[in-house]
């Protein structure tokens, strides 16, 4: 178990490697920090209070917070207004989903084949299972993957990368 040092300084960590240089994002989160004991479900929340504003500000974001229900269409427009979505990010694919007749059951069908292409552009796409109706999605780059795992272990935070073909566990 780690003391309580560790959680704060590996959620400040993973907060610097998914938003680097984003004094707001930064700010938030030593603010999170500060106002919540770290314990149980806390870090997701503390991690999710400072990668997503409260305003919805996503220029000022490290993830987007998607309902459950979200069809690919609308989690693409959220996910282009981050900061960190890859420029070159080629979105055409999405076109091919049905909003009419989406299963949210099925939302690895969107997201493997979105960290397919993520991958493909030296980023990975991360998910923030919040244990709620709800989860977050990001990106970091794929050179930092082994270290944000690390860290979401040791903050205790279910902050995982999607990789093709490996169920995410949120349905």
């Amino acid at each position: 178990m780690p003391d309580t040092q560790q959680i704060p300084q590996a959620l400040a960590e993973i907060v610097a490697l998914i938003a680097p240089d984003s004094e707001p994002i930064l700010r938030r989160m030593a603010d999170a920090i500060a106002a919540v004991e770290l314990a149980d479900r806390a870090p997701t929340g503390a991690l999710l209070d400072a990668l997503y504003p409260d305003g919805g500000d996503l220029n000022e974001a490290g993830i987007v917070y998607c309902d459950w229900r979200s069809d690919p269409a609308e989690i693409r427009s959220y996910l282009i207004e981050l900061p960190g979505c890859p420029a070159s990010l080629n979105w055409d694919w999405v076109d091919d989903f049905d909003e009419d007749d989406w299963n949210p059951e099925e939302i690895e069908s969107f997201l493997w084949p979105l960290a397919a292409r993520c991958r493909d552009l030296a980023t990975a796409l991360i998910i923030l299972d919040t244990g709620s109706d709800g989860y977050g999605l990001g990106f970091v780059r794929a050179d930092h993957i082994d270290r944000i795992v690390e860290l979401a272990r040791t903050a205790h935070c279910d902050l995982r990368v999607v990789y093709p073909q490996v169920p995410t566990y949120l349905t």
